[in-house]
């Protein structure tokens, strides 16, 4: 989604001016949070099968993942159990078409479809002991399947989580005669969220004995606590002698390797569960003397009308020396 934005250029020029005069450094804008919210690590080591991460993984997965899953292993199960019909027969079967291997194949698998799904039209039946036990297993197969696969449907559907929209930057803004740095969340669902809290850590990179080396900081926030959470929350850190962020220019956040990550958790009362989210921000993300514009208008007699598509709108602001 786009959102307009109105620019501070003087922050962007300082952040050209910085690469051009120094080049940027290949592990600079490298993401410890990734888009989504998961953390951008690669763990190897790891054995290449793990059951006990099966259910996990079937959970987390995305929807067209997991339908393509499910759809190939009912493919599969169907296939095997034709191919066992039609190894021993299918002469086997009742009111089979007596034509080329094809077609018998074809005649098991919808056989073995009916079976696995407990239908059971009534054209084909097994009419021999060794069908007949073939069928009865798949039918348990087919019980045992789909009460997973529907096990499976209501742990994604009932899988509690927050569904966040955040400003697409982050800012410097002016504040109480001073700077506070500043970015806007709002729940993108029309469930309450209670209770809410929000954590920001403030993550640099510094020079130690000749390598780089990560910093975290967390910062202050002078609303980390809501008990409501109906419209945008504009996350507020003010940069005082006490902030990490305190006497830094744009530049400065460009050579540090600038990132913010945000953590936000609440209570979710359609779920009756607490929910969770992760952002974080790079420099590029970072606004250096601007201001966010309203997203929320009041009329008498009339709703508050909150326009998500405008949380992001920001435009220049003077910063105090």
């Amino acid at each position: 989604m786009n959102y307009p934005i109105a620019v501070n250029k003087d922050s962007r020029t300082h952040a050209e001016h910085h690469h051009e005069k120094h080049g940027s450094n290949p592990y600079h804008h490298h993401r410890l949070l990734k888009p989504d919210g998961t953390f951008n690590v690669e763990v190897r080591g790891l054995p290449w099968f793990r059951p006990s991460e099966i259910y996990q993984n079937l959970i987390q997965m995305s929807w067209m993942k997991f339908n393509l899953i499910v759809v190939a292993a009912y493919i599969v199960l169907n296939s095997i159990f034709a191919l066992i019909y039609f190894l021993i027969g299918t002469e086997h079967l009742t009111n089979t078409i007596a034509g080329n291997a094809w077609h018998r194949f074809l005649d098991a698998f919808f056989f073995s479809s009916q079976s696995l799904t407990t239908v059971g039209y009534g054209r084909v039946a097994p009419h021999s002991t060794l069908a007949s036990a073939v069928a009865a297993f798949e039918s348990l197969v087919g019980l045992m399947s789909f009460a997973l696969a529907t096990g499976l449907l209501y742990g994604r559907f009932s899988r509690p989580n927050a569904k966040l929209i955040h400003s697409r930057n982050v800012i410097i803004a002016p504040y109480k005669g001073g700077k506070a740095l500043m970015f806007r969340i709002a729940n993108q669902r029309k469930s309450q969220l209670v209770s809410v809290e929000v954590k920001v850590t403030y993550k640099r990179n510094a020079m130690e004995d000749g390598r780089e080396v990560r910093h975290f900081f967390p910062l202050h926030i002078e609303n980390a606590h809501m008990n409501m959470f109906p419209l945008t929350w504009t996350v507020i850190h003010p940069i005082n002698h006490d902030s990490p962020l305190y006497g830094k220019k744009a530049e400065d956040f460009d050579k540090e390797d600038f990132e913010l990550l945000v953590y936000f958790s609440g209570y979710d009362e359609t779920f009756s569960n607490s929910v969770h989210a992760r952002v974080s921000y790079k420099f590029t993300e970072l606004i250096y003397g601007a201001k966010f514009l309203p997203n929320f208008f009041e009329e008498i007699g009339k709703p508050t009308l909150h326009d998500l598509t405008k949380i992001s709108d920001c435009g220049p602001a003077e910063l105090p020396e």
